[in-house]
């Protein structure tokens, strides 16, 4: 579903300015992958499991987004086992790291009765105020001043046809 969003929105996110087009993809994409899980945890790496990560892997790549949750930073624990692992992701496009402060876990906000870890992430959203556009303000107006000034421009037009 993201590649095809990405793909019919391809132009306009691409050629947009650098800090117009932010794009955020984060949930759980249920993928395990030595990237982001434990290396060391091969149980998690079966090759139907490994060839699922490499499509998403190859979506990230082509979207030119970046995985903001550090590798290893575990989001999920198994009911039965009670191992944990990598489930929930974040990627951030490339023009938008900048703004990203931190990206983690927080297991003292973890609910009642779920696998998951809560993913806490910070963007400095600092906006450049707009430059004042002048306006003019009719009440300052030197109205004699105005009212000679437009006589003489008027009579500088040819008459009306």
């Amino acid at each position: 579903m993201l590649s095809n969003y990405y793909s019919r929105n391809r132009t306009h996110l691409e050629q947009a300015d650098a800090g117009t087009a932010n794009v955020i993809w984060l949930g759980d994409f249920n993928r395990h992958h030595p990237l982001w899980d434990d290396p060391n945890d091969e149980r998690l790496f079966t090759p139907k499991v490994m060839n699922a990560a490499e499509v998403l892997i190859e979506v990230i790549t082509d979207t030119g987004l970046e995985l903001a949750l550090p590798s290893r930073i575990p989001t999920h624990q198994h009911n039965i086992t009670k191992s944990w692992s990598r489930l929930d992701q974040v990627f951030l496009s490339e023009h938008s790291e900048h703004m990203l402060v931190s990206c983690n876990t927080r297991t003292d906000l973890q609910g009642i009765l779920t696998d998951h870890l809560p993913i806490i992430m910070i963007l400095d959203l600092l906006m450049e105020p707009a430059a004042k556009v002048p306006y003019p303000n009719f009440r300052e107006v030197e109205w004699d001043e105005f009212r000679a000034t437009l006589e003489s421009q008027l009579l500088g037009l040819p008459p009306p046809e």
